[in-house]
């Protein structure tokens, strides 16, 4: 798949194009600390890849991207702002996973109608965040550690699955590579205003057609009940779609997800 760079005012932004012209760009952003390729199983699977021009990013700090000396959400996004902007489509869409989705809302809020619209999956609009340090979530504390001693990926791999390769699977192996190839900044450098985000002021600035994804709050969403009720009505261009799923909406509802997205194109 072929890959490009584009060098930003704060950093290189590593991104995977299908060499489409369209008068739609999409321009995908993915979760946690993956890299661009965790849109791999759409962008193979979808019929968008043949119809439009699709931009799957590695944002600062993942992938092949480059690093940050401040891991803001303003900083990790705005290289990714100065990126859509030189894309220059006339029809520019967003869309995010989880931390990406972050990601997405705040691309939405400085881009505003610059953009068509966004779509964001699942974001961590959870008060069970506030007193969150990142620094001591999940592996991050082992990443931290470990990091500056990694040789190679296999390093990670083990470091970060155990030695028992019988207890390996799919998702933990990429998870271990995408730790290894994201910078240490990026782990080291997050507080909590990284991923505790004012969900209330977030809906209130976006003022382009916003799609929120949903997942199940009792199987893994991260929108709970309460947080959906404080914001649902705060701004008419916010449509809220809920799935039973998981977190990871996409991968368990493929079509379902495929249909929100035509929706947002052909808004």
């Amino acid at each position: 798949m072929p890959e490009y760079t584009f060098n930003s005012t704060s950093t290189n932004i590593n991104y995977f194009h299908n060499d489409i012209k369209s008068e739609k760009a999409i321009f995908l952003l993915p979760g946690g600390w993956s890299s661009w390729r965790a849109w791999s199983d759409y962008l193979q699977n979808t019929d968008h890849s043949k119809q439009y021009s699709i931009y799957a990013i590695d944002p600062p700090g993942r992938g092949k991207s480059g690093d940050l000396d401040n891991f803001s959400m303003n900083n990790l996004v705005q290289p990714i702002v100065e990126l859509i902007e030189f894309i220059d489509s006339p029809n520019s869409y967003v869309i995010g996973h989880s931390y990406a989705a972050l990601m997405a809302c705040e691309i939405g809020i400085k881009m505003g109608t610059k953009l068509k619209s966004i779509l964001a999956e699942d974001p961590g609009w959870s008060f069970t965040y506030e007193d969150l340090n990142v620094k001591e979530w999940g592996n991050v504390p082992n990443i931290l550690r470990q990091k500056p001693n990694w040789k190679n990926s296999l390093d990670a791999v083990y470091e970060l699955n155990g030695p028992d390769k019988e207890n390996w699977d799919k998702n933990s192996i990429l998870w271990a590579l995408n730790a290894y190839e994201s910078s240490y900044n990026s782990f080291n450098l997050l507080n909590k205003e990284s991923v505790h985000q004012d969900y209330e002021k977030i809906c209130k600035g976006l003022n382009i057609k916003t799609y929120i994804a949903r997942a199940n709050p009792e199987k893994g969403g991260m929108i709970p009940n309460q947080v959906m009720d404080q914001v649902k009505d705060l701004n008419p261009l916010i449509e809220f779609h809920e799935f039973d799923t998981g977190h990871g909406i996409r991968n368990e509802k493929p079509k379902e997800y495929h249909l929100l997205i035509n929706k947002m194109l052909n808004y």
